[in-house]
């Protein structure tokens, strides 16, 4: 019997950033990432992922956007948001 690798989706506009997680997550875990939606919606769509985490300031989508599509396409997925601004409206949107 396969053992199931804990898989993470990370979307970030900001290649830097992705590269920096996959570099420090990849040992231990299946990860994903993603520079745009579109992108993690594909991703989504073709793996089996546990978990997926998006930073708040997008262009394109923020992350409660993101994060609220995914709960109502993918509802057994745990969603994570990251920020590194002090947005509070933010994060009671994220926990609603």
């Amino acid at each position: 019997m396969e053992l199931h690798t804990f898989a993470i989706l990370y979307l970030d506009d900001e290649q830097d950033n992705l590269i920096s997680f996959k570099a420090v997550f990849r040992r231990h875990f299946n990860v994903f990432t993603a520079i745009n939606a579109a992108e993690a919606f594909n991703i989504l769509d073709t793996n089996k992922i546990d978990l997926t985490i998006s930073d708040q300031r997008m262009p394109e989508l923020s992350g409660v956007e993101y994060l609220e599509q995914v709960k109502e396409k993918f509802p057994g997925i745990i969603r994570m948001l990251l920020t590194g601004y002090s947005e509070i409206q933010a994060v009671i949107d994220a926990i609603n």
